[in-house]
């Protein structure tokens, strides 16, 4: 006995017991008895547990609808209307033929590419007809070249008898060449006196005017001064501004740095927290779901540091913006100073100019009063010289006439020599003329484009004005649509437009898409007929995507709302004949507390106890206060949840508050609406809901007034209440409650 019971076998024993006290102060009888049992942290949830909780989180209270719903906003809004468009090309050339000819040469047909002044076609000559032309022309044209010889000859004759006629006069005209030069000379000395006094007087006024400019600029010197001083002490301002806000962003740093230092501190912790879960995982002492939950943990500890990280740069980032605000004050600064240094520079300059201004103006008045007297005693010397001078020009008079004679001669040599060259002239343009029209049979375009229509086959015999080919130009095209009266008045240049359509034919890839232009023209006239105006918008054409006469769908915008109100279309119904929505109207009610098993939903109970099937605890499945509270909850344990804020039981984290309403009904109710335009999928409230009304959008074909709605998300929506309200009919009645 002795050997079974030593100090050894005791002592382990003792070891066990003390173990097995621990194990079961830490996870209780539930847990610590049994074939297997795991670790697990204060307040980790099994399985069970967590499903019995998503599925009681999930279910909406007993006895309302579930329903998506909007609340209404203001928001941005586009009031436009859509028509059926055209594609046209940006231009068109008809090719034509410019002379008669039988066509022998054009490869090109419809979806060719042509090159502004590319050879297109080529006509034949007409049998030479062309080029006897162009020599008949060339004939003539040496015709009129000897008659313009001809007439030059009897020209020459006509000037050497105006030169002996001159001849005659050249001692009529030394004679008033000294007369006149008397009288020049007297009228010289006139006009220096003349000049000299205008100069003086123009000296005068010269100086006024620099005296007026001089005490101008020193008035805007001063002005400059004083503008600066002002602006100096603005830029001062700015660099205590620039200053506070430095400080201010080098606390934020501070303040982010901490809760760096603090993010890195729980993800170090979660960091050896997550190799001692794997340790154990590999031990098989816990499982892959927790581990994986330990590694969730972890991310979510890497991500927080990763956001104080950023918070750190973006603080960083605007120390920087703030230092560079006050460096760009200073420099500011100093260049305000060196400015109000110039400029009381500026006005020592200014006053110094108008001293001196003022002296100028003296001494050009008394020069002004010296010349005018010279003016006066050459006045008396230029009369005395004109009357010598008329009776010099007497005998020139006498000679002239015999120049004037002479003179008649030379003009009619000048008109033949002048009907010599308009005919030499006509011939040449005869000439020109057959060089181009046989130049005409080689057709070549105006315009780059792509050819449309093959008008005539090779071997045809064309006239002049005959159309061969019809190119189009379609780098950029006209998108054409016609616009009903009342929505024409709205639209003008510049307008925006949305054109959709489907991109690409035969071998291209086809895809439908949109592109963006403005209106380029409204046509200032309507079809009597349709009651309709054509509006285009011009666009560019990149890879063919659009073709003449493709049909488009052409969305325009007639003018934009900033803030209104708008509902999706699939909340609209009808009551009593009149549009209307359903809205979901919050109120507050007093019911019982239920409680129930999260395994088994049927059982239920009006106070707390254990299931009657598996023994679990019951959960309550409403919590009902006289008035809505938020409730609050803990991000780690979505199962722990209070009225009020405070620390988590479990883990210690600070309390969330969620969305929740605790005690929280809404009831449904109809309301009639006053509609306005629509983009197909919103349309304007103009009368009947305010900001902040919660419009149910879905599942309200079931509702009638008064019903409990519960707010769900789109996804959560039962199919049969998710179903829009447009495979039911957009006219849903409403005949009563």
């Amino acid at each position: 006995m002795r050997r079974f019971f030593n100090r050894s076998a005791i002592g382990s024993i003792a070891i066990l017991f003390g173990l097995y006290l621990v194990l079961f102060n830490r996870f209780g009888p539930e847990r610590f008895h049994g074939l297997v049992w795991k670790l697990r942290r204060p307040g980790q949830m099994t399985i069970v547990e967590a499903l019995a909780m998503e599925m009681e989180a999930a279910k909406p209270p007993e006895g309302s609808l579930p329903v998506f719903t909007e609340i209404v906003k203001p928001m941005p809004f586009e009031v436009s209307v859509t028509y059926t468009g055209t594609v046209a090309p940006l231009n068109e050339e008809l090719v034509v033929a410019r002379v008669t000819g039988r066509l022998t040469w054009m490869p090109y047909y419809a979806g060719d590419q042509i090159k502004r002044g590319q050879v297109v076609a080529k006509l034949d000559n007409a049998g030479g007809e062309y080029a006897a032309r162009e020599a008949e022309a060339t004939y003539g044209a040496l015709a009129a070249l000897h008659e313009r010889h001809m007439a030059e000859a009897e020209k020459e004759q006509a000037e050497s008898q105006k030169r002996q006629a001159q001849a005659m006069v050249q001692a009529a005209k030394a004679m008033q060449a000294e007369a006149e030069k008397m009288v020049a000379e007297k009228r010289a000395m006139l006009m220096e006196a003349q000049s000299m006094a205008q100069q003086s007087q123009a000296s005068v006024i010269e100086a006024e005017q620099n005296l007026q400019l001089s005490q101008a600029q020193l008035k805007e010197a001063e002005r400059m001064v004083t503008a600066l001083e002002s602006e100096l002490q603005t830029v001062k301002e700015q660099i205590d501004e620039a200053d506070a806000e430095l400080k201010r962003t080098l606390q934020e740093v501070d303040v982010s740095k901490q809760e760096l230092a603090m993010a890195q501190a729980d993800l170090n912790y979660w960091q050896a927290e997550i190799e001692r879960a794997k340790t154990l995982y590999e031990q098989k002492a816990i499982s892959k779901d927790e581990l994986q939950r330990e590694i969730a943990q972890y991310e979510t500890a890497k991500a927080k540091v990763k956001a104080a990280e950023a918070k750190v740069r973006q603080a960083q980032a605007m120390v920087q913006a703030a230092e560079a605000r006050k460096r760009q004050a200073q420099n500011m600064m100093r260049q305000k100073e060196a400015e109000l240094s110039a400029a009381k520079e500026r006005v020592k300059q200014a006053e110094a100019m108008v001293e001196m201004a003022k002296a100028k103006l003296a001494q050009m008045k008394a020069m002004a009063q010296a010349t005018q007297a010279k003016v006066e005693q050459a006045k008396a010397s230029l009369e005395a010289a004109q009357a010598r001078a008329k009776q010099a020009i007497a005998e020139l008079e006498r000679a002239k006439a015999v120049v004037e004679e002479a003179q008649a001669s030379i003009h009619r040599a000048q008109r033949h020599v002048l009907h010599a060259e308009a005919l030499k002239a006509q011939m040449q343009a005869s000439l020109t003329a057959a060089k181009i029209v046989r130049g005409y049979t080689e057709i070549r375009t105006l315009t780059d484009g792509y050819v449309v229509e093959r008008l005539v086959a090779p071997g045809t015999l064309v006239t002049a004005g005959t159309p061969i080919l019809r190119i189009a130009q379609l780098d950029y095209v006209r998108i054409q649509a016609f616009v009903s009266e009342k929505d024409l008045a709205e639209i003008q240049v510049g307008t925006p437009v949305t054109i959709e359509g489907i991109w690409g034919t035969g071998q291209r890839t086809q895809s439908k898409s949109e592109v963006v232009a403005k209106v380029t023209s409204v046509f200032p006239s309507a079809d009597p007929t349709t009651r309709t105006g054509l509006v285009e918008a011009i666009v560019p054409n990149a890879n063919l995507r659009f073709l003449p006469g493709q049909s488009v769908t052409v969305k325009i915008v007639k003018r934009k709302i900033d803030n209104a109100l708008t509902v999706p279309n699939t909340a609209i119904t009808q009551f009593n004949g009149q549009p209307a929505v359903w809205v979901a109207v919050r109120t507050s009610a007093t019911q019982r507390t239920e409680y129930t098993c999260p395994m088994h939903p049927e059982v239920r109970s009006d106070k707390m106890g254990k299931c009657p099937k598996c023994g679990m605890d019951l959960v309550p499945t409403k919590r009902t206060l006289t008035t809505a509270k938020t409730e609050y909850t803990c991000p780690m344990h979505p199962e722990v949840r209070s009225e009020k804020m405070g620390k988590c039981p479990k883990c210690g984290m600070d309390l969330v508050p969620t969305k929740r309403q605790i005690g929280e009904t809404k009831i449904a109710q109809i309301r009639l609406v006053q509609l306005g335009e629509t983009d197909g999928q919103r349309t304007l409230i103009l009368h009947g809901l305010n900001e902040g009304d919660e419009v149910i959008v879905r599942g309200w074909q079931s509702l009638k007034e008064g019903m409990l709605v519960t707010s769900v998300k789109e996804g959560e929506l039962p199919e049969v209440l998710s179903t829009p309200p447009s495979s039911q009919g957009v006219g849903h009645q409403h005949g009563g409650y």
